[in-house]
């Protein structure tokens, strides 16, 4: 083979890797509801598919609005998706640790309280990030695991629209699941 054939190869492979580390070091801003603003890489903003598909289009520049998004939620999951994206480059070594370890996603769904979980549920929701749209949704379950009807209800803040009879025709008829 001779170095004329090797040439355009190794310009794809340059090009590739220059063009992959040009976004790795773009920035865009996303604004949340509440006005506030976050400065992320693009690497991490492409792990959340709405605003992926934003990049993709080009329609990033001016920033990207996040009307169902508050503040604090999207700090959560940009702390989540920062941990994660920095394990998956290989980053710092206790990031890569920790996130590769279901310790890191139980420790960081612990912390939060109820309305900062459902606040985290709906914005992965939004932001169609799926991995922690996942993770939130199990511990959300955890959450509920053992508990009564009436406790549940209560943690979720639904109100029983059910007559006492009619909750006995349905406790009968699904006795399986009481």
């Amino acid at each position: 083979m001779s170095s004329a054939d090797e040439t355009p190869a190794a310009a794809v492979t340059s090009a590739a890797d220059t063009s992959s580390s040009l976004e790795a070091e773009k920035v865009i801003v996303l604004r949340c509801c509440d006005g506030e603003e976050f400065a992320v890489a693009v690497p991490v903003a492409r792990k959340c598919g709405t605003i992926r598909n934003m990049i993709d289009d080009d329609c990033v520049d001016g920033g990207v609005p996040l009307p169902n998004v508050g503040g604090p939620a999207m700090a959560r999951v940009l702390e989540y998706l920062n941990t994660k994206a920095a394990a998956a480059t290989g980053g710092a070594e206790e990031a890569a640790a920790a996130a590769n370890t279901k310790g890191f996603e139980k420790g960081f769904f612990e912390k939060m309280n109820k309305e900062a979980l459902f606040d985290v549920i709906l914005a992965a929701n939004y932001l169609n990030a799926e991995e922690l749209l996942d993770a939130a949704m199990l511990c959300a379950a955890d959450r509920i695991t053992g508990r009564t009807v009436a406790e549940i209800r209560e943690f979720f803040g639904l109100e029983n629209d059910f007559t006492p009879e009619e909750e006995v025709e349905i406790r009968k008829e699904n006795s399986w699941a009481f």
